[in-house]
């Protein structure tokens, strides 16, 4: 009976070591997952970071390539209507096929401006608000759809410059493929803003999708693709017969 003490004390010594250790490894475990956690957010931050350069890159080329077709070809345009002109007062007799041309080569120029405008780096220069109202009225006027915008006050409250970008290529997108496949008569553009996210919906009374999470065209896929670069979300919800609805989701500081 005299060695028991000795072998109690030993008993709780080995006990409070075995509670420490366990305490000790839940700690490192704790550590590692808040790392490993914090990794993960950089890394997701990184490629966001990268995708926004990318994208200014391309934006950047495309405003060259717009500053090059409006220099250069709307000179060769605007110079073959003069000479058109010219030949037209200097032959009557070919006047009225030399007019109708001239009609073409204005059809020419009127296109290569819309499409130098619809280039994002021209389009936004006067803020995202007023890029996607224009692109509304635009599809409205072109397309014979009627199209409104339902938007929160603080919807177009300055969201990153790459993220405004995407939005209305995406958004022009949409609605090119509501024209091309949809048989709608109404759509709904919203934009709805929240403390870390910036969303847009796109909704439409049209013939809907039969499958849409398994048949995606070249237009769904190429959202989805600007809008997962863009470190957003995708989601379509979409009925036969009775709609489609695009919806996506853009994180924002």
């Amino acid at each position: 009976m005299r060695y028991a003490p000795p072998l109690l004390e030993i008993d709780i010594v080995t006990a409070a070591i075995v509670v420490l250790l366990a305490v000790a490894g839940v700690l490192l475990w704790r550590h590692q997952r808040v790392q490993a956690a914090q990794a993960l957010d950089e890394a997701q931050r990184q490629i966001c970071r990268l995708a926004a350069s990318q994208h200014s890159l391309r934006d950047a080329e495309r405003r060259r390539i717009a500053r090059d077709l409006h220099d250069d070809l709307g000179q060769h345009l605007l110079a073959l209507g003069l000479d058109l002109g010219a030949l037209a007062s200097a032959h009557p007799a070919l006047r009225l096929p030399l007019e109708a041309l001239q009609e073409r080569v204005g059809q020419a120029t009127r296109a290569m401006r819309a499409i130098v405008h619809d280039l994002p780096g021209e389009a936004l220069e006067s803020g995202l608000e007023g890029a996607v109202q224009q692109q509304i009225a635009q599809f409205s006027r072109l397309s014979g759809i009627r199209c409104r915008l339902d938007a929160e006050p603080d919807a177009f409250a300055a969201p990153d410059g790459g993220i405004e970008a995407v939005l209305y290529r995406v958004l022009q997108e949409s609605l090119s493929n509501i024209v091309r496949h949809a048989q709608a008569s109404e759509v709904c553009v919203g934009l709805c803003r929240q403390e870390h996210s910036l969303s847009l919906t796109v909704r439409d009374n049209g013939a809907g999708l039969p499958q849409p999470t398994a048949r995606r065209g070249h237009g769904l896929r190429g959202i989805a693709q600007r809008v997962s670069e863009a470190g957003g979300r995708f989601d379509i919800a979409s009925t036969p017969g009775a709609g489609t609805a695009l919806t996506m989701s853009f994180p924002i500081q």
